[in-house]
């Protein structure tokens, strides 16, 4: 007979907690199926070990910045000895005080290690044991996205799993890719001294982002020695001697581009293979990615699915909240509990920081909108020149004569913490007026994002 739960989880990274969480406070029987540590990607091999080794090369930049204003310090070649371990030690820490403490205090919640494999839509196999519930819920996450190029497997190339991983930080690296893991990978290395080359298949660097913002940034890259192509496409990878050699074409000519290391951050594949969905009928997309409805349910009855595994946004919190969701309607059915990402912002950890939170103007003007947008530099802002960080800027945009806000992108110092002012002006239906007549705190970075809906408000005729 299977071992019984009132449900099964895939996964146990930061969605799969979120739901079991849910369910465990609710008195239900949790399992949690992982086959390898708690926390998944973000905790291990995203989130917390990148950001960590970001904010040190952020440190470690601004020593060496400070000479323009008179603050003559100097900086050395980084300590990997130091500084990697105390990266893995953070990394440590998260999992056992977020995770394992949480299952360790937990009645409800049981974690096994291994690898879940569907038997039918109610049992799952795992390490051959047969466990059973009438609901499941999968939160395997996503992995590093691998395209195959030819002589890519004759290489020791590196994706954003290993990179972070790395002993030290190597004398140079080609990143193909310019999203966010490459560009905030890429700034990190340069900081720390690596030569850096990022190849962008596109036009453009960072598509979702306004480019008006991403020009910006592209220059300020360069200014710290990254090399930036677009429309490069990949042709074929060489080892020679000690360095690995990408061939790609641009502009119809074939170039090579010779460094120690060879990185691929191309995106993001769904973890749904060997999990036995074809077997029981759960429809997924070209791409892998588990279909779901508004509710989080996929279309075999009794079976959930959120966070990276589904597809965009792909980032944690938006996964997590997704997860909630799915289990909020197995324990109320009829509540029809559903997200909007439209109110779930993002951010890209570069410095200065992007962030971005609801729609575009072609976005909302493609759902019927008729919309104003205005755009701040950051010269504008004073809290600017007071930090010596004048490059950036705000991106408003809202509907035609009501002023209701519809979207904000930006580019500047906390920009990862200032947009969440903007994702509940959205959330909450407030105005340009509102967000304008609202007194904010002087001198702040913030207070550009009251400019750019001032500016709105007065285009408008609101104030």
């Amino acid at each position: 007979m299977p071992t019984s739960f009132d449900l099964i989880v895939l996964g146990a990274g930061t969605t799969a907690f979120a739901g079991a969480r849910i369910a465990a406070a609710a008195g239900k029987k949790v399992l949690m199926i992982e086959q390898s540590h708690l926390g998944g990607t973000c905790v291990n091999w995203g989130c917390i070990p990148s950001k960590t080794l970001i904010h040190k090369a952020e440190m470690y930049h601004g020593a060496r910045k400070g000479e323009g204003w008179g603050l003559n310090l100097q900086a050395g070649a980084p300590h990997c000895g130091t500084l990697m371990p105390l990266k893995q030690k953070a990394v440590v820490t998260v999992r056992e005080t977020h995770y394992q403490r949480e299952v360790d205090q937990s009645p409800n919640i049981k974690v096994i290690k291994a690898r879940g494999h569907f038997i039918s839509p109610c049992e799952i196999d795992a390490g051959g044991t047969i466990y059973s519930a009438p609901h499941m819920l999968i939160a395997t996450g996503g992995e590093p996205r691998v395209v195959p190029i030819p002589g890519l497997d004759t290489v020791n190339f590196l994706t954003s799993y290993n990179a972070l991983h790395l002993p030290c930080f190597p004398q140079s690296i080609v990143i193909l890719g310019g999203g966010v893991i490459a560009l905030e990978m890429g700034q990190m290395f340069a900081r720390f001294g690596t030569r850096v080359t990022i190849l962008e298949r596109g036009p453009r660097l960072l598509a979702e982002f306004d480019l008006r913002l991403t020009e910006l940034f592209r220059m300020m890259l360069e200014q710290e020695g990254v090399e930036i192509l677009c429309n490069v496409e990949a042709q074929r990878v060489e080892k020679h001697g000690d360095n690995t050699c990408l061939f790609a074409l641009i502009n119809g000519a074939e170039v090579g581009f010779s460094a120690e290391r060879l990185m691929l951050a191309i995106g993001t594949s769904p973890v749904t293979k060997n999990l036995g969905l074809e077997e029981i009928g759960v429809e997924t997309d070209q791409a892998g990615f588990i279909k779901v409805d508004r509710q989080l349910r996929t279309n075999v009855p009794g079976i959930w699915a959120a966070g990276d595994v589904t597809g965009a946004p792909l980032i944690a919190p938006a996964g997590a909240r997704e997860a909630q969701i799915a289990v909020k309607n197995i324990l109320d059915p009829s509540g029809n509990h559903s997200i909007d990402h439209r109110f779930s912002p993002m951010a890209v950890f570069v410095d200065p920081e992007f962030a971005t939170v609801g729609l575009t103007n072609i976005q909302a003007e493609a759902q019927g909108y008729s919309v104003l947008t205005t755009y701040v530099d950051l010269e504008r802002v004073p809290k600017a020149h007071v930090m010596g960080e004048m490059l950036g800027g705000v991106l408003l945009t809202a509907e035609q004569g009501t002023g209701k806000i519809l979207g904000v992108q930006m580019l500047c110092p906390r920009a990862a913490d200032i947009i969440h002012e903007a994702t509940l002006a959205i959330r909450f239906g407030l105005s340009v007026v509102d967000l304008s007549t609202t007194v904010h705190v002087y001198p702040s970075i913030s207070d550009g994002l009251r400019q750019a809906a001032r500016d709105n408000a007065q285009m408008q005729g609101l104030i």
